[in-house]
């Protein structure tokens, strides 16, 4: 069973400091929710929070409505997986898994039978007689997620699970993670200071930064529509055209770009995603640009353009991302299009 979790006006001091700032943050049942964010900007002190292994100096965590001030960790019915296993070396794989429930009082022969079962779910049930120091990382990682869930948790917390893992292990860890949501439907929270896995594993992704939600919306709108130019930079966004906004629209060097309706007239940056963008034959786009670099990045090629000087004598650059190596050159001139109706500003 999953629950709702609740973070409402959370604050936390250590006295040097606010590492938290009037967090308030709502994830529903069965949903995922990213926290992403520069290591520092709060996310594991929120995780640590919830689980109840810090105390909030300030504010309420509730779990289906209900505040978790004063309940035990162990009684809150959440758990959290940390980003080094932490597994028990004296006790071999199946064991590990059923520790929880054999300290809540279940026999030897019961709660074995249960490990074994989340042993099959993260496809390590022939490892259950091995000593977890012959596993390699990322089995440790799946048998970690093992006994979490054997915990039978409203609420699953990830600490950044996967970031020691190389890039392979990863993917599988992903996929483990979407078998898991499929067939338990848990509540997760998941910190992480890469975007991609936030984009791939997550319904949503809170930007923190300096103990202070920046925006929280779904993977796309944050990408395509955030709200200041930070969380632009956070997921990943290259493009910041300076300009003004003037009835409707966006006016800079790459012309006159309808933005959202309720963009506030005056100065603003243009946000474009460089993957929202394309090259075109020269004057065929919004503007022509002169290539001053090329970055191969395996299946894709990020292109740097500077822009031609427009008529008020202003300039900019672009960064657009192509599939394949693209028929251009630095030095070289191309056109630029936008692939929307529409554009989206952010404040300075």
């Amino acid at each position: 069973m999953s629950s709702s979790l609740s973070f409402t006006k959370v604050s936390r001091n250590f006295g040097h400091g606010d590492v938290l700032r009037d967090i308030s943050l709502t994830v529903p049942q069965s949903a995922c929710v990213a926290l992403l964010g520069a290591s520092g900007s709060g996310k594991s002190t929120l995780l640590r929070i919830a689980a109840g292994l810090d105390a909030p100096s300030a504010g309420e965590v509730l779990v289906d409505g209900q505040d978790l001030s004063g309940v035990p960790a162990e009684e809150r019915g959440i758990a959290l997986v940390f980003q080094k296993p932490l597994l028990f070396p004296h006790l071999n794989v199946l064991d590990n898994v059923a520790f929880s429930a054999r300290m809540s009082g279940q026999s030897k022969r019961a709660s074995r039978s249960q490990a074994l079962a989340f042993l099959n779910l993260v496809q390590l049930a022939d490892f259950a007689h091995r000593a977890p120091g012959k596993l390699s990382g990322g089995q440790e990682q799946r048998v970690s997620l093992a006994r979490a869930l054997a915990r039978n948790p409203r609420i699953l917390l990830l600490d950044e699970p996967f970031s020691s893992l190389d890039s392979q292990l990863r993917e599988d860890m992903y996929a483990l993670v979407d078998d898991i949501r499929s067939q338990l439907a848990p509540t997760i929270v998941l910190v992480t200071h890469d975007r991609r896995e936030a984009s791939v594993l997550a319904d949503s992704i809170a930007v923190l930064d300096e103990g202070r939600i920046l925006q929280h919306g779904p993977v796309a709108q944050v990408h395509y529509k955030p709200a200041t130019l930070a969380v632009n930079r956070t997921l990943g966004g290259l493009n910041e055209i300076p300009g003004h906004v003037s009835q409707g629209c966006h006016v800079s060097p790459f012309g006159r770009i309808p933005v959202q309706p309720d963009a506030s007239e005056g100065p603003g940056f243009l946000v474009l995603r460089q993957e929202a963008l394309h090259l075109v034959p020269i004057d065929q786009g919004a503007v022509n640009g002169t290539v001053t670099d090329l970055k191969p990045m395996g299946a894709h090629t990020l292109v740097r353009l500077q822009l031609d000087t427009a008529t008020d004598g202003s300039t900019g650059s672009l960064a657009v991302e192509v599939v394949g190596a693209p028929d251009v050159h630095v030095g070289g001139v191309a056109g630029i299009s936008f692939n929307g109706a529409s554009g989206w500003t952010a404040p300075g």
